[in-house]
């Protein structure tokens, strides 16, 4: 075995270690919470969930029927945001000769 190889292969070594602890490093601690805390106005709200740090995470809800609820944004899965496209038109038979 060449000393080349052998260098190569500690280098490789070295730097999986070295990745592996700066991976290990960027792990963050997520904290759930024993109950969800509604920061709300009048009938819409943000519902916390998780703290992963001091950065919050949950989801957008609103009051009906003094019951809070989770909101989903967008158009119904079952409606078309846009209009279909028209149908290709068939191409043209050419003439027989």
């Amino acid at each position: 075995m060449n000393v080349r190889h052998v260098v190569i292969g500690i280098a490789w070594i070295a730097s999986l270690a070295l990745a592996a602890g700066w991976t290990s490093a960027q792990t963050s601690t997520w904290t759930p919470l024993t109950e969800p805390v509604i920061k709300s106005g009048e009938d819409v709200g943000f519902r916390i969930e998780w703290l992963n740090g001091r950065t919050p995470y949950g989801r957008l809800v609103i009051r009906q029927n003094g019951q809070w609820i989770e909101a989903r944004i967008g158009a119904p899965g079952d409606r078309q945001v846009l209009p279909a496209p028209p149908p290709v038109p068939v191409p043209p038979v050419p003439p027989r000769q």
